[in-house]
């Protein structure tokens, strides 16, 4: 009797591929809903391969270990399937000796929830050896996530640095996982999930290998993490179909549990209602099927699973704990001038909360620097972010233009704001929107300061005039030494809650045109700046200049071109020229003269004489109605072809000597 050997054979047939959702808006926004409720499908086959006609078989097993995981998140509701469910698996037995293709499926109605297990007081860091006792798997390094690497512990190291907060630190290695790994679907890490160091050393991967290098990076650090395979939900571009494999984590934080990091999805402490858990393990390289076959001379080929979701209820759109302003540096700017672009995050939860943030502009606007960026917030508190935009020169001066600015976060809960560009309008170069910008994000209470600045938004060029500028502590802390500057006047006030404090400095009109005055507050907890905008008024000026023909011929159609250029700061308001000529006189009307006007009339030469004088009057008024005018006289001479017209260029000198 010819033996019957027994194989063993484990494949991982569930790679996860997702790419960074860009959120949908409105109802369709899943990511926004407290509850989903979920069909999937997961349909496998294997191929029984006979080496030649001896092969017999006696019976196969596959046991499907991708199985639905019921948590404080994820309810599952019902099953249905030909195998045995139990210990989170599904078992298919097959015992008819049939050497063919065989099928194997489950469906199942899974419920999932918008909850979280909440951070909610600092955690100290590193962990004792007493709070990861029992997790000693989750520490240890495996095939894939190898944290004994050491430019993996060296960059941990590296980025945690003397911080002392757990959530600080796994925030630091996610943050930086999720910006300095670029997430490409190159054969190379699509097909097969490439070690940390890997990923450290190359900088690529997709959402495996992100993940794997964010769990090795708390590994060496002494922080239990683990891998997480499933299913999510994304719109991105880069995939036919919405409903994607994918890889997570989940960090361990002492008396909280395992808490969700969804380095790909920028989802920080907490993963949406799209995820479908399946499995946890300590390394993504552990199989999603196991197969099982008592044979003789039979091979088993596995076939990818093949999955299905479909969306069955979707429940109502959760509150977003992290609430959004916006401010802008200026309302109005010139053109080719910088802006600034402020976000404020207020975190309405009693937890630790992170948000991704992006600023939307038309194609016209340029971001200076880089547009994401990842910001943690402690419980309540509230914090200030910055975009410089720069807006282009080659604008057209005639008009105005009003761009929108669209602070938004990874869910798509957004704040819109507006800016309108003008010309003459205060300009902001790149130096003085840096001198304007905060420079420490993280001195939070500088939102519990305010200024509030007494002066006038015009004067005279040659004036003065005296700012006044107060400062309220509106929070719960004493602040000391604070240097509270009006432009170069500073002065070192302690300001007790609920107190105010004052600073003065007088301005000159040294120069006409739009200025600014640097209002500032600093110490070692707050950083406030602002920004004064005043306009330094000079007379208003026209320049006129007058195109004639030296030499017109009599019968013939000239022209006569006249432009108007502004060429003082303030503007002239209420312009009329006038154009007298023998015979004719037109009249032209200007509410407001911007920078450049031109004016034309084409006149027959039928009234001519021999000289003709060609008299602009123009008249403009300032704010203060002040009137003021320019007058200029040209001379054009009338030229005659023959006698005849000679006569007639005579007799029309007489005519209009008379007039």
């Amino acid at each position: 009797m010819k033996p019957i050997f027994a194989f063993f054979l484990s494949v991982i047939l569930l790679t996860g591929l997702i790419a960074v959702s860009t959120y949908a808006s409105g109802d369709n926004n899943l990511y926004l809903k407290d509850s989903l409720k979920l069909q999937l499908d997961i349909d496998g086959q294997f191929d029984l391969i006979p080496a030649d006609s001896s092969a017999t078989l006696k019976e196969v097993k596959a046991d499907l270990l991708f199985y639905p995981q019921e948590d404080f998140r994820q309810k599952l509701l019902e099953i249905s399937t030909d195998g045995e469910v139990a210990d989170n698996k599904v078992t298919f037995l097959w015992d008819d000796g049939q050497i063919e293709s065989k099928q194997f499926y489950y469906s199942a109605i899974i419920k999932t929830d918008n909850e979280k297990l909440a951070v909610k007081n600092k955690i100290d860091f590193p962990l004792t050896v007493s709070q990861t006792t029992g997790l000693e798997e989750y520490l240890e390094q495996t095939e894939t996530i190898d944290s004994e690497n050491p430019a993996v512990i060296a960059k941990a190291a590296e980025l945690i640095e003397g911080e002392d907060d757990l959530f600080k630190v796994v925030f630091s290695l996610a943050n930086w996982v999720e910006n300095n790994i670029n997430y490409d679907l190159n054969t190379l890490t699509a097909g097969a999930s490439q070690k940390a160091s890997w990923v450290l050393e190359n900088k690529q991967g997709v959402c495996d290998e992100m993940t794997s290098l964010f769990v090795a990076m708390c590994r060496s650090v002494g922080i239990p993490a683990r891998f997480v395979s499933g299913i999510s939900y994304t719109t991105s571009e880069l995939f036919e179909e919405n409903w994607q494999p994918h890889g997570w984590a989940e960090i361990y934080f002492p008396q909280v549990g395992w808490v969700g990091f969804d380095i790909t999805f920028g989802e920080y402490g907490y993963i949406d209602v799209t995820h479908i858990k399946l499995r946890d393990s300590a390394d993504p390289s552990e199989p999603a099927t196991k197969f099982e076959w008592l044979a003789n001379k039979v091979n088993l080929d596995s076939k990818n699973l093949q999955f299905v979701v479909n969306l069955l209820e979707k429940g109502d759109d959760e509150q977003e704990e992290i609430q959004l302003e916006q401010e802008l540096l200026s309302n109005v700017v010139g053109i080719g001038s910088y802006n600034l672009v402020k976000g404020i995050l207020k975190n309405t939860a009693d937890n630790y909360a992170a948000t991704t943030l992006r600023l939307a502009i038309p194609k016209e606007l340029t971001i200076v620097g880089e547009n994401k960026r990842t910001i943690l917030l402690k419980p309540k508190e509230v914090k200030e972010t910055y975009w410089v935009v720069k807006v282009p020169t080659n604008l057209d001066s005639e008009y105005w233009y009003t761009f929108p600015t669209n602070v938004y976060s990874e869910k798509n809960v957004s704040v819109l704001d507006s800016f309108k560009v003008v010309s003459g309008s205060s300009y902001y170069s790149l130096d003085e929107i840096k001198e304007f910008t905060i420079k420490d994000e993280e001195k939070t209470y500088s939102r519990k300061i305010s200024f509030n600045c007494q002066y006038e938004q015009e004067m005279k060029l040659g004036e003065s005039q005296e700012v006044v500028c107060t400062i309220k502590n509106v929070g719960n802390t004493n602040l000391q030494n604070v240097d509270f500057c009006l432009g170069e006047i500073c002065k070192v006030v302690d300001i007790s809650i609920n107190q105010v404090k004052i600073n003065k400095i007088t301005i000159e009109g040294e120069e006409a045109g739009w200025q600014k005055l640097l209002v500032s507050a600093e110490n070692d907890f707050i950083e406030k700046k602002s920004s004064l905008e005043y306009a330094v008024l000079d007379n208003p000026l026209i320049n006129a200049t007058i195109f004639v023909p030296k030499e017109v011929d009599y019968g013939k159609t000239f022209t006569i071109n006249i432009t108007l250029e502004k060429s003082s700061f303030n503007q002239p308001l209420d312009v009329v020229v006038i154009l007298e000529l023998p015979g004719r006189e037109n009249k032209w009307e200007i509410e407001q003269l911007g920078t450049e006007k031109e004016l034309t009339l084409d006149l027959e030469a039928a009234s001519i004489s021999n000289n003709n004088k060609v008299q602009v009057t123009t008249m403009w008024k300032d704010q203060e109605s002040k009137l003021y005018s320019d007058k200029q006289s040209i001379q054009i001479v009338g030229k005659g072809n023959n006698l005849g017209e000679k006569f007639i260029l005579f007799f029309n000198g007489i005519i209009n000597w008379f007039i």
